[in-house]
């Protein structure tokens, strides 16, 4: 079927009043940047905290980072006098060089239609980039199939009836990419310097809520589990959302200055920040994750050691240009415990700067894990060639067939 270009510019015409809405007006941008002044100016952490101390989720608490800054960004000084990116390209080589950086990622497909049988495939990639000279890699993928049980669910009028569960594929590819992340940290515990692992996506899986119950706590004790391998092993891994729309901070400074901002919408984070940021490479201070509950969930037990981040996952906002937002980096509370904040911070922006506003190890780690267009119907021939190898009842569905020989 044809786009027709004119009939649709002119329907987004009708959605100018709604869109102008969505983004966040200046002046109430502008409010928050005076609150979040306020805030350094009139509060110590302590005091901050203690605001809260009623409210479970006020988004956001300070950590020590906040006594020691009097601006809402740390300025990444040394990057303001650089005219190109060769600048950055040879702050990458100095940060980079021999330091480990790992990441994973994954790709689905299914549950396919095209068959009586629904099956679904996973597969994650994991990549090791040691930054030597001789341009040293290590990295694996490994495919997973799916079953028709893990790909359907059953109807709730308990009729033993079985349907397609469209997300299912990808709940699977999140557990698969979480195990990967925790062998490829114990596999790389011992390397000196300590490795840093990129995760794509926040370490909090709060998105998951909206989940039925059983799926949820599935995410939850998965990611509880990297963070709980992470600390044991005193290896790194950083969350990164690249160009967030997220109102952690917003709804700090809504709760602390409810007179100026509670009737005030929302607005992002990110928009607040870049009236503070100069730099290629400034940052926010540093925060606790205190947006819902999700963070109270994860829990997990590893080596007989019992590990809770109920307050454990702190976040900053990094401005390493590749778009217009600043990008959402999550962390255990152990990093900056052990002092590796900027350690840390440096590699995820070397790793950026390599990658041209996306940092280049998890970019390698999706161009590994993704599976093209063309793999679709490679699968379905070879899932159609191995039912009839072992005599299968897996056939065509006869409304995908017609369509099939339609379009030929």
């Amino acid at each position: 079927m044809p786009f027709y270009p004119v009939e649709v510019a002119n329907e987004l015409q009708d959605y100018v009043k709604e869109i102008r809405e969505y983004t966040d007006d200046e002046r109430i941008v502008a409010k928050y940047r005076d609150a979040f002044d306020d805030a350094l100016a009139e509060y110590d952490a302590d005091r901050l905290r203690e605001r809260f101390d009623t409210n479970a989720y006020p988004g956001a608490l300070p950590t020590a980072d906040w006594d020691e800054h009097d601006r809402p960004v740390d300025p990444f000084d040394i990057s303001a006098s650089w005219e190109n990116h060769e600048a950055i390209n040879r702050f990458a080589k100095d940060i980079l060089e021999g330091v480990t950086t790992i990441a994973a990622d994954g790709s689905e497909l299914g549950p396919t239609t095209e068959f009586t049988v629904p099956l679904g495939l996973v597969q994650v990639a994991w990549t090791a980039n040691h930054h030597d000279p001789d341009g040293d890699y290590d990295g694996d993928v490994g495919p997973r199939i799916l079953g028709p049980d893990a790909v359907t669910e059953s109807s709730d009028d308990g009729n033993g009836v079985r349907y397609p569960d469209e997300q299912a594929p990808s709940h699977e590819r999140y557990y698969d990419e979480g195990k990967t992340v925790v062998e490829c940290i114990k596999k790389f515990a011992d390397y000196e310097p300590t490795p840093v692992i990129v995760y794509d996506g926040a370490l909090v899986p709060s998105f998951a809520d909206t989940y039925a119950p059983d799926v949820r706590e599935s995410y939850h004790e998965t990611m509880a589990e990297v963070l709980a391998v992470s600390e044991h092993h005193e290896v790194p891994v950083v969350g990164y959302v690249a160009g967030t729309k997220r109102k952690n901070i917003a709804k700090m400074l809504q709760q602390t200055y409810p007179e100026l901002l509670s009737d005030e919408p929302t607005v992002a984070d990110a928009r607040i920040l870049d009236g503070f940021t100069e730099n290629w490479g400034d940052r926010s201070l540093v925060f606790v994750n205190r947006w819902d509950s999700t963070v109270d969930e994860l829990e997990y037990v590893y080596e007989d050691t019992e590990y809770g981040f109920d307050e454990e996952v702190l976040f900053t906002y990094l401005d390493v240009p590749g778009g217009d937002a600043m990008d959402y980096l999550e962390f255990p509370e152990w990093i900056q415990d052990a002092d590796l904040v900027e350690h840390v911070l440096d590699v995820v922006r070397a790793e950026t700067g390599v990658g041209r506003g996306y940092p280049e190890i998890l970019q390698q780690a999706d161009a590994n894990a993704v599976l093209d267009t063309g793999a679709k119907e490679r699968f379905l021939a070879l899932v159609q060639e191995f039912a009839d190898e072992e005599d299968l009842p897996i056939d065509w569905d006869a409304k995908t067939l017609s369509k099939e020989r339609r379009r030929r």
